[in-house]
């Protein structure tokens, strides 16, 4: 944990380094050209920074972001059985209401926890939930994120053999947050966001689009034929194994552009490589 935090200080005092040493070099080009294109020196005063900033905000994404993400899939996380009453800053109102509409849809509470990361971090309070007739999961969490308290939120998950997966969720998520998940999702664990709907909905749509996938690449939806919570313990540990490969794989370049896409237009869906898997199907049978 110590070598972790020693690491991330030398990251962030060689980003300061670049930060300094490329600001000036940039603002003195920049100048440059707009004083080529006679550009009146009042815009000059408030084009020069505004882009100088962009653009060593991208160089330092491609340059740090993705060893840090990797820094932190390093950290050991463990799945512990927790009360509410050991998060007094839980919305136990907006849980219990979840609670009570996912049970009259069928699904069977399983148990409450938390993740630890190295043996300290609590990542939030979660209850998960299971309905053995549609063989999926649902997560019902609140996430504490550096003393920021964020909504309660449900995310339903199925998985289809041999190794794909659908999560979908009611989350409310910035364009450029859905932007960094993007990057960080693997090529087969596939996501739909739709905030603010009923959990029920979220199910229909949930079930619709997991149907259809199974469907068009003739895959079979897994049976949890295993109920208990280890079986999603698991899933998520394989989850998180995949997501550090396609990180490591992934052209940080094209992924921080998709991220800055979906803040200006964010798309609510991840589909990885399922046009790829569709396309491929479809020349099989010709």
């Amino acid at each position: 944990m110590r070598m972790l935090t020693v690491k991330k200080t030398i990251f962030f005092l060689l980003a300061f380094i670049f930060t300094a040493f490329v600001s000036p070099i940039l603002r003195y080009y920049l100048t440059a050209i707009f004083i080529s294109v006679a550009t009146p020196k009042w815009l000059i005063g408030v084009l020069v920074p505004v882009v100088t900033w962009f653009i060593v905000f991208v160089l330092l994404l491609l340059l740090f972001f993705k060893p840090l993400m990797l820094q932190d899939y390093l950290k050991e996380q463990e799945f512990i059985a927790v009360e509410p009453d050991e998060f007094p800053q839980l919305d136990v109102n907006s849980l219990q209401r979840y609670t009570k509409t996912l049970e009259l849809a069928g699904f069977v509470q399983l148990i409450d926890f938390t993740i630890m990361v190295s043996g300290k971090q609590k990542l939030g309070f979660a209850r998960l939930f299971l309905h053995a007739q549609h063989d999926c999961w649902v997560e019902v969490n609140q996430m504490f994120l550096s003393g920021k308290l964020m909504p309660v939120a449900a995310t339903i998950i199925s998985t289809l053999k041999p190794d794909w997966s659908l999560s979908t969720t009611d989350r409310k998520m910035s364009g450029f947050l859905l932007g960094l998940t993007y990057i960080i999702s693997h090529p087969r664990g596939l996501w739909i966001n739709q905030p603010s709907i009923t959990p029920s909905k979220l199910l229909e749509i949930h079930l619709h689009k997991l149907q259809q996938i199974a469907n068009t690449l003739t895959l079979e939806v897994t049976k949890l034929t295993d109920t208990s919570p280890d079986a999603y313990f698991d899933f998520q540990h394989r989850e998180r194994i995949k997501r550090k490969q396609a990180l490591q794989r992934k052209n940080m370049i094209v992924g921080i552009a998709k991220a800055l896409i979906s803040a200006v237009n964010p798309q609510r869906e991840w589909m990885g490589e399922y046009g790829d898997a569709v396309a491929t199907k479809m020349q099989s049978r010709r």
